[in-house]
């Protein structure tokens, strides 16, 4: 009796070992190399946002999307921003960890495709007159190509 329970315990011991090594190496997929679930530009992207949110948020949230748009601002900590320079509203693409460097592919006011999973958005209310604009965030992104 003492054997088999030596055994049981020493087999479940296997293998939750197991189970957590296959965990730790488990590496994530990368967004950007994966086929876009969405294809859109910038303009389009906050419009949708801007005019519906709840329809928007059902076809964007949580998908894979490919944005194109002008380069508004570069972060390099891990940020590039999409957008016209001339509207408060922006397409803020956090890179993910593999693509930490795609900020040197591009340039301020350049064109740019980014792809990247859409996380949350951002609509602030005009306050005292001023638009604040819409604000929608893409993680785990990358260049996906570079646009002259």
């Amino acid at each position: 009796m003492k054997k088999k329970i030596s055994f049981v315990v020493i087999l479940v011991l296997a293998v939750g070992a197991l189970i957590l090594y296959k965990l730790y190496h488990e590496t994530t997929p990368d967004i950007v190399d994966s086929k876009p679930e969405r294809v859109t530009d910038v303009s389009t992207l906050i419009n949708d946002f801007h005019s519906d949110s709840m329809a928007a948020r059902k076809k964007y949230l949580d998908r894979v999307v490919e944005v194109t748009g002008i380069v508004k601002s570069i972060d390099t900590s891990g940020a590039i921003v999409l957008g016209n320079r001339e509207d408060a509203a922006s397409v803020v693409c956090g890179l993910d960890r593999r693509h930490m460097k795609d900020y040197e592919q591009v340039k301020v006011g350049s064109s740019a495709v980014i792809q990247g999973r859409c996380t949350g958005f951002e609509i602030a209310e005009e306050m005292l007159g001023i638009n604040l604009g819409t604000t929608i965030q893409l993680s785990f992104a990358g260049v996906k190509q570079k646009n002259k």
